[in-house]
């Protein structure tokens, strides 16, 4: 994640963008999951009672997947 990584910044440039989560259960169970905007997304994750080993988040923009890694998911979710 970069220092100068702005969750809000972040939510107001993507944040009506279609976001797909993928969650890693375990070493072998992933599950995927789309939402129709990128506050949907983190709120979803911010509701799980056990935190999944790994969350990967992707907004769908301009026809292109955009990663977000694991720090800025984090983020993401402590800021919004």
């Amino acid at each position: 994640m970069s220092d100068n990584f702005s969750a809000k910044e972040t939510l107001a440039i993507y944040g009506e963008c279609a976001t797909t989560i993928t969650f890693v259960r375990n070493g072998f169970l992933t599950e995927e999951k789309t939402f129709p905007t990128m506050q949907d997304a983190i709120d979803h994750v911010k509701a799980f009672d056990a935190t999944p080993l790994g969350v990967v988040l992707h907004i769908r923009v301009h026809g292109r997947n955009i990663p977000f890694d694991r720090d800025s998911v984090a983020k993401l979710m402590r800021e919004l």
